[in-house]
């Protein structure tokens, strides 16, 4: 419930933009670094898009063919963890 996706996350293949209500989308991206889990943090070459929608920014995954199933559900769990503190 504290998880906000950009767009709809059904209809995204490999590429999802997100922000955790009451966490900065800079220091998400920093927590998640901390873990190992690069992301990409800010506007993503969308910012008067962004602004219309009078959002300040999100933290952006990117998957491809190369990630496992491990990586994935690590990157999950680390996120529950990060929500739940």
């Amino acid at each position: 419930k504290n998880l906000k996706f950009m767009g709809d996350p059904d209809k995204k293949i490999g590429i999802f933009s997100f922000n955790i209500k009451d966490v900065h989308f800079f220091d998400l991206g920093l927590l998640l670094d901390v873990k190992g889990i690069a992301v990409r943090t800010g506007h993503h070459c969308t910012q008067p898009l962004m602004d219309k929608f009078g959002i300040e920014g999100s933290v952006r995954i990117s998957l491809a063919v190369y990630n496992t199933i491990e990586e994935i559900d690590y990157f999950v769990e680390t996120l529950k963890n990060i929500i739940n503190k």
